[in-house]
This record gives C-alpha cells, structure tokens and sequence, in this order.
C-alpha cells in the first residue's frame, strides 16, 4: 500500500522500469542464448504480475487521494490500522499534518503506518482517528458455531499440541524458561507472546482452519516454524531492497555458486538485492519441512530453510524450487504462503510439480540434461567432468541423476554433512 507522494513517485518510477523491461523483453533471444523456456517464461510473468501489483496500487492511491472516497469497508479488525492510512488519504491529509493536528511527532505517525498501526494502543488509536475526522461504527456478529476461545492461541490447538520443550531448547521465547517453574497458565501465555510478534501474515494461517489429514501436533509445529522463520527475517528486512523479479540470468546463476566454498553467503546476498530473505531454521518435530516460500509485510519474498537433509544436492534444489513458488506462484505465496514437507519426492501436486521442474531447469537446462549421455553414466569421474564444465559441483549431477533413474548409487558425492558446517563457519546457522 502506498502512504505518501515519496512512495508514489517511487511507485511510478518502479512501474516505469518494468513497463520497459517488459518492451524490451525478448523471450525467444533468451531461449535461444541457452535460458531454459521454462526459466524465461518465469521471468516474463514476474515482470508483468509486478507490472499489475504496482499499477494497483496506483490507482488506489490516485482513487483515495481524489477525495471522491467517504465510506471506508473494514471486514476485520486486523485491517483497522490500514483502514486508519486510507481514511487519512481520503481526508487529504499528509502524515505531517496529520501529525501537528493530533499533536505528536511525524516520525511517530510514520512508524505507525508503517506497522499499520500494531503496537498503537486502543486510546492512540481512538485519538487519531478523531483528528483524521473518522465517523466509526461497527457491527460485531457473534459466531456461536464456534466454542468459545480461551487464548489467543491459534484456532483449535491447545498447549498440549506444540513441542513447547523443543522450542524452548531452541531459544525460540528469547529466554530458556524453567520447564519446573513454569505452569501451563504461563506457558499458553508465553506461547501467545510469541505468535503475537510474528508478522501479520502469520495472522491468517493462525485461524485458518486444517483439513482432517492434518493432526493438532503436526499443525501446531508448521505454524510455530513458520512464525519463527517470519520473525527471523523481519530482522533481516532492513537489508533487503523490495521485493523484484529475478532475471533469467541471475536464476542460472545462483546454482554456478555451489562451486564456491563461500557459495550459500553470496546467495544470501544476491537474494537480498532483489528482496528475498532467506532464513535457515531447523524443522520441529511432527513435521518433514524442507523449506517454505512466504511474503513479509507484501514488499518482501522469504524462503525458509530448514537443512532437514544436510547435503550439498539437496541444498540447492529446495533452494531453487521455493525461488521456483516465487516465480511461478507468487499470488498464493503472498496471501498463503507455500511450506514445502518432502521436497522433490515426486508430489502429485500441479504447483510442486512446476517448481521441481523449474529447480531442475534452473541447475540443468532441459535441453542440455536430455541430450546429454551423463543420465546413464556409472562413473563418478564423468559426474565431475560434467559437472566442471557446466560450472556446477558434482553434487548436483549426482543427485540429479539419483532423482531421475531411483538410484542410490553416488551417495559419496553428495556433499553430505557441508552444508550446515558451511553455514556456522558463515554465522548463518543459529
């Protein structure tokens, strides 16, 4: 959402960028300079998904701004504090003016808008609404279908359902709490703290409610994983620009880096100049996580890892297929988010279908992997010419090859046990 004329103009001149990127966009040059088509196609529908999201909120900005806007629809009080930025756009308010009529700083206004509002208490919030000239009335509908909550822990779990101890021994509270002292009152209440500072966009996956497949347990360990991921790279977004396409070329890319002893620090860092945020947090017990693909505050892409299979193969491809849900699925991934259990075992699934091709495609495009013998190789030093030539470490032919045929030949080429050595030595492994 856009609050100010500096954040409009940024806006126009990002959709400006696009809007060229795209004129100049040719998608048979990239084919034909050896970009798989399903990579370049990738790029293409990320420039003009891009395009649209930034036009959006354009016209929401210019259609506040127009001072045509009086009734303002709020369906949840989570979106009161975004209600409360439109309301001041409508009054043709800037947050200065805003400010000196509500009697604080504009600094403070500005960080409010840019939490929307989450950490302004009740009578703040009561307070800047009637400067802004707010006219409020709600109707709350009492859902008695439901039983009645007693804490905000998420819908239908209960204490006994999180791996409270595992969290606990993971640093997850801040503090190591005293499992002795503390009683179950005060567990569910440390519990609701730490949901209650995750990102917002824990906040639909915390009600939504599961299917019958899925039990308490296991559900209580994704959500807990996927707030401490968020929460981890909320952190980390002051180093991130705002989320942009990858080019095709900077998708090819990133996988030549598994050749470089300091490859997954360079990732890291490449991702960030384009506003994905990646977080490795071991899995939690009852659950098979291999790695998440999420949004933060709708300016950010954050891919979680959890390193469940600590090898240099295995690595790069979960890598490869979340940047592959950023690609090719973001609209699910900015309001859902996509937690991949089992990572390139032959889902079923039509979106983790295309991210594993487009992992793959990203490693070794299409082309090159079927016309080459190396699919039926049975030596290791043919894996390692190959691979040396196209830039790439062994491991990922290897296992390549390994998901292809249903090997387990070429276990020893894996690169198993580097990875998290890799990320301690890098500070990025807590």
């Amino acid at each position: 959402m856009i609050k100010n004329e500096k954040e409009y103009l940024t806006t126009r001149k990002a959709l400006s960028g696009y809007e060229d990127a795209l004129s100049k966009f040719d998608i048979l040059q990239l084919i034909r300079s050896g970009v798989d088509p399903v990579i370049a196609r990738a790029q293409r529908n990320s420039y003009e998904r891009q395009a649209k999201d930034l036009r959006d909120q354009l016209e929401a900005y210019e259609a506040l701004k127009s001072g045509n806007t009086n009734n303002i629809s709020l369906e949840e009080i989570a979106d009161l504090g975004k209600s409360l930025v439109e309301a001041r756009l409508a009054r043709g308010l800037t947050q200065r003016e805003l400010a000196n009529v509500a009697g604080i700083q504009e600094q403070q206004i500005q960080r409010y808008e840019k939490e929307s509002y989450e950490t302004a208490s009740l009578k703040r919030i009561s307070h800047i609404a009637n400067a802004i000239g707010i006219e409020f009335s709600a109707k709350l509908r009492i859902n008695r279908t439901n039983e009645p909550e007693t804490s905000q822990l998420p819908t239908g779990l209960s204490l006994a359902d999180f791996p409270f101890a595992d969290m606990n021994a993971k640093g997850w509270f801040g503090t190591r709490i005293n499992l002795r002292k503390v009683s179950a009152a005060e567990r569910v209440k440390v519990l609701e703290g730490f949901f209650g500072q995750a990102p917002q966009e824990i906040g639909l996956a915390l009600h939504r409610k599961t299917n019958s497949e899925t039990s308490p347990a296991r559900r209580a360990a994704l959500l807990s994983w996927q707030a401490r991921v968020l929460t981890r790279a909320r952190q980390k977004a002051a180093l991130a620009r705002r989320f942009e396409a990858l080019p095709a070329d900077v998708i090819s890319q990133l996988p030549k880096l598994s050749t470089d002893k300091d490859g997954i620090r360079k990732a890291v860092e490449m991702l960030l100049g384009y506003g994905v945020i990646l977080i490795f947090e071991p899995h939690l017990p009852k659950t098979k996580i291999d790695g998440a693909a999420m949004s933060l505050d709708k300016k950010y892409a954050v891919i979680g890892m959890s390193i469940r299979f600590d090898r240099i193969d295995n690595f790069w491809f979960v890598l490869m297929h979340e940047l592959g849900h950023i690609a090719l699925h973001w609209p699910k991934v900015l309001y859902t988010a996509i937690i991949d259990e089992n990572a390139g075992e032959g889902d079923d699934d039509t979106l983790e279908k295309e991210a594993d091709e487009f992992a793959e495609n990203a490693i070794m495009p299409k082309e090159k992997w079927q016309s080459s013998l190396i699919r039926f190789t049975k030596s290791s030093q043919t894996i390692e010419d190959f691979a040396n030539r196209h830039n790439l470490h062994p491991a990922l032919i290897a296992g390549r090859i390994r998901r292809d045929r249903g090997y387990t030949d070429f276990s020893d080429m894996l690169g198993s046990g580097e990875i998290r050595a890799n990320l301690q030595a890098a500070g990025l492994w807590e």
